[in-house]
């Protein structure tokens, strides 16, 4: 076993020492806490990133603060992985996709010449990544006129925009999925218009406040987004995650019970990255084996 340096020497802490045993655990990183457990010394996260981290163990982060902690490791660009059953029934955190980073990769894997890339929803709202791709061949399509704007049209219908041997090496969109009314229709559209080998790109919102509403219908998770595009109808995922933790509470106007009380585990983003490995001929969600399309998981049990 890899030596191990924990991060929080509390219950869960101590837990982890009792599962790795003292004598692979090297010390306690703990910023409220001085001295000592079970012989093992604590030192604080400045101490430890002073001594340039420790190359020859594993940092475990053991603390029920684990997402403010995780975001100072970030920062700080210090590997880590979080105790397994702290984030046992967590999403995924989105790593080459999540919300800051996934426009850097896109444009790193496919801006090439000769790539076919199609943003759905490309109008410039506030900003755009349009003039990143500088190499690769770009279509913007959007459900209104505007800037970025090539193709004005539907996504439920995205298909009757092109050619049949139109097809696209990458589609992706930002902010869309939210709006769309059946967007189990726009993922069929979006793999007809993939050529088998092309890459699809969705990041929507898992928790966000209620905007551009009539038309705001649905919230996602990574969970979700991997059943839109699932093997079923011939993709691969690539990458799903999470991103941009969010603090919740119940306000004063919630059920007397409710108010003040925090919620977990929100995430403003989603993010699926997938690749579409085959093409599915008369696809039809009425012909979905549901336990096929869940890879084998099921409810959890009570």
């Amino acid at each position: 076993m890899r030596r191990k340096v924990i991060f929080g020497c509390g219950k869960i802490g101590q837990e982890a020492l009792t599962e790795y045993g003292q004598e692979n655990v090297i010390c306690f990183i703990d910023n409220y806490k001085t001295g000592s457990v079970q012989g093992i010394n604590i030192i604080s996260l400045d101490d430890f990133l002073k001594r340039g981290g420790c190359d020859d163990a594993e940092l475990v982060v053991c603390t029920k603060y684990w997402r403010e902690i995780v975001q100072q490791l970030e920062l700080s660009k210090v590997k880590y992985t979080i105790y397994p059953p702290l984030i046992k029934g967590m999403p995924d955190f989105s790593v080459n996709i999540a919300h800051d980073r996934w426009a850097d990769y896109l444009v790193e894997k496919f801006d090439f010449e000769n790539i076919n890339i199609l943003e759905i929803g490309a109008r410039k709202v506030i900003s755009s990544v349009r003039s990143r791709f500088k190499n690769a061949q770009y279509t913007g399509l959007d459900i209104y006129p505007g800037e970025n704007v090539d193709i004005v049209g539907d996504i439920h219908c995205l298909s009757k925009y092109f050619v049949p041997d139109r097809k696209f090496d990458l589609i992706f969109s930002s902010a869309v999925f939210e709006h769309l009314a059946m967007p189990w229709r726009a993922a069929e559209e979006i793999a007809k218009c993939l050529k088998v080998g092309g890459y699809v790109f969705i990041e929507t919102h898992y928790c966000y406040n209620s905007h551009e509403r009539p038309w705001h219908f649905f919230q996602f998770s990574e969970q979700a987004l991997k059943v839109l595009f699932s093997k079923e109808m011939g993709f691969e995922t690539i990458e799903a995650g999470v991103s941009n933790p969010i603090d919740g509470v119940f306000s004063k106007y919630a059920c007397e019970y409710l108010r003040g009380k925090k919620i977990n585990n929100l995430y403003c983003h989603s993010e699926f990255l997938g690749r579409k490995v085959r093409e599915v001929e008369d696809f039809s969600w009425n012909k979905v084996d549901v336990n096929r399309l869940v890879e084998g998981t099921c409810y959890p049990e009570p």
